[in-house]
Parts: structure tokens; sequence; C-alpha cells
């Protein structure tokens, strides 16, 4: 099982997840619309600027690894879709995805940032779901989540994901410092709530704009060729 991912393929693998638990109708996503999302401004830490290339390399080393699949075009058609296999590979459910997700593409967080944040993707009762989620992720025999120390000044301790190859893995919280902290929820005032979802809106129709386009070439390129098989 694959233990450690670096940078750019951390990226295209939540994007792929977060995509087919937010936009499953834009899903396998092609490699334009894959560049788009990792590129993202909202959602992301950090933002990021990645090429074709860099999301081909990284596609290739997941492919190699079993974590993402290539969906062939149809008849006549020229763009290669992707998707994640990270429930085949890791096993995880609906709700391990949806917080691995926000780990790939946000960084460590919080209890109650994670309940807030995964809500787009599936709905948590309240934050003893999200903790339950937590710990059986990082009781797996190989953990994939582990607590980091306490902040100065902060009572909610954050969490972070154990994928990083060797020598990026930020310091583990000790076990008894770990265990059942009283999450904190830090709610961000109203007004920047809304400039990050009109944001976020934005960035999901340049997402599908670049899908569009894609679909557009592809249907044009079949019609060319259906018309020099008539003339």
């Amino acid at each position: 099982m694959v233990t450690s991912l670096n940078e750019n393929e951390r990226r295209v693998l939540g994007s792929l997840m977060e995509k087919s638990m937010a936009q499953p109708d834009y899903y396998p996503m092609t490699e334009n619309a894959l560049v788009a999302a990792c590129n993202q401004k909202q959602n992301r830490d950090p933002v990021m600027d990645l090429d074709g290339d860099d999301i081909w390399n990284a596609l290739e080393s997941l492919r190699t690894s079993g974590l993402v699949g290539m969906v062939l075009p149809a008849p006549g058609a020229r763009s290669k879709r992707f998707k994640h296999e990270a429930e085949t590979h890791f096993g995880w459910h609906k709700r391990e995805r949806a917080i691995m997700t926000e780990l790939l593409l946000r960084g460590p967080q919080t209890v109650g940032e994670l309940r807030t944040r995964c809500s787009r993707f599936v709905p948590f009762d309240d934050l003893e779901a999200v903790t339950i989620v937590l710990d059986n992720l990082a009781q797996l025999d190989q953990p994939m989540v582990a607590a980091l120390p306490r902040e100065p000044g902060r009572s909610a301790i954050r969490y972070t994901h154990l994928l990083y190859p060797e020598g990026e893995t930020p310091a583990i919280a000790p076990a008894s410092e770990s265990t059942h902290a009283s999450p904190t929820v830090h709610s961000a005032p109203p007004v920047a709530q809304s400039n990050g979802t009109v944001q976020q809106e934005i960035e999901n129709l340049q997402s599908e704009v670049a899908e569009l386009h894609e679909t557009l070439a592809d249907f044009r390129k079949r019609l060319e060729a259906i018309e020099s098989q008539l003339l």
C-alpha cells in the first residue's frame, strides 16, 4: 500500500477525490480540468501553479501506484479522463474519503474545521462523528492521520494526514495530548464566508468550462471524421 505521496501527487489525488464527491457529473476528470482544479485559490493550502506536465507526471506516478485509473475516450473522442482508486486501494468509506480529501487539499485542520468543510461532501451530525472517523484512520495498521502538538493559545488540536514523504511529516503530538481534546470551531466572518463561496463557484465554473471545451473539441473531431467519410 502507498504510504507517501509528493506535493503534486497529493494535490492531484485530493482534487480527483473532491470532484468525485462534490461534482460527480463532471467526473472522471480530463487533464485540463485537473489543472484548473489543482490550481484553485479557494479550498487549497498551499495555492499551487501546476502546468500540464506537472499534472501528467503526477497522474503517471499515481497510476503506477494503483491510486488512479484512466478512462479511455469514447470512439472518435480524444480526451482521456482519470478517476481515483482511493476506495479500492485504501478501503476508505465516504466519510474517511471526505476527511482525507480535506487534509490533502488544505493541510492540518481542527475537528471543527473538518466538520464544516467536509459538509460539502457528506454530513457529520456533530464533532464527535468527525472524531470517530479520525480515530479510525489513526488506528489503522498503517495510520493515515495523527494529531499535531497543541499550538500556544489554542484549545483545539489540529490533525494532519500521514502521506508525506520522509522528511516532510510534521511533528506528531504525544498520545496523551492527542486524545479526546475539546474541539473548538473557529467560524469565519459572514462576509469572508460569502466571498469564499462566490470564489469557489467561479472556480467550479472554470473547471466545468474546461470540460465543455474538451467535449466540444471531441465532437468537432468526430463530425469532421463523419464528413470526410461521406465526401
